[in-house]
């Protein structure tokens, strides 16, 4: 008695798969549909490309952009175009003689200036270990005075130094010493030539923010 129970059930079980299966091929009841955005429920598609900041907009999915340190000045040297007169890359040990900080300091590093010292215009981009952000902030700090004090006998020069900017970007630190050719405004004094270049330095540093922040 108890295997024929045991067989019955077995036969309804196997019965009602079967019904089950054989029911895709009907349409469910509009009223039993749910609507996946009613639901709250959202695609990849629904999702707006502003809600993700840090992906960058042509990548894959999950997948962030990450700009290497030639790919950075070359947004600066694109948005500037021939206003951009450093072309002289720094080795790591004249990094260090400029400015003290030394290779272990950073995970890579991008240093360009003018070919003449009678020239300063300088673009700088350290990517700072952890640990040393600070310290390079400081090296640069320095390094940025003493340019300073160098140049207060050469006016436009000196505009030039006063009007450079520091900006650390996470854990990238920035030095925009820029402007190119000051001659057109230095009959309108020193504040003009100061204030073309603060000027300049801030596109770049706009630049470099946007993709270093992306």
């Amino acid at each position: 008695m108890k295997n024929s129970i045991c067989k019955m059930m077995s036969i309804m079980m196997i019965c009602s798969l079967f019904l089950l299966s054989g029911c895709g091929d009907k349409s469910m009841p509009e009223e039993d549909l749910v609507d996946r955005r009613s639901a709250g429920v959202q695609s990849i598609e629904d999702v707006e490309a502003g809600n993700f900041p840090l992906f960058w907009e042509n990548a894959e999915w999950g997948e962030r952009r990450f700009y290497t340190l030639l790919e950075l000045e070359k947004e600066v040297k694109d948005l500037l175009g021939d206003n951009y007169w450093p072309e002289v890359n720094l080795s790591k040990a004249e990094l260090e003689k400029l400015t003290g900080i030394t290779e272990d300091m950073y995970v890579d590093f991008l240093a360009e200036r003018q070919a003449l010292d009678v020239h300063i215009d300088t673009l700088i981009i350290i990517h700072a270990k952890e640990d040393y952000v600070g310290t390079i902030e400081e090296a640069i700090e320095t390094y940025r005075s003493a340019l300073i004090e160098q140049n207060k006998n050469y006016p436009q020069n000196l505009s030039k130094a006063r009007a450079s900017r520091i900006e650390t970007i996470d854990d990238y630190i920035c030095f925009v010493l820029l402007g190119a050719d000051t001659t057109p405004l230095a009959d309108r004094g020193s504040e003009a030539v100061m204030e073309h270049c603060l000027e300049e330095n801030e596109k770049a540093l706009y630049v470099l923010e946007q993709a270093i922040l992306q």
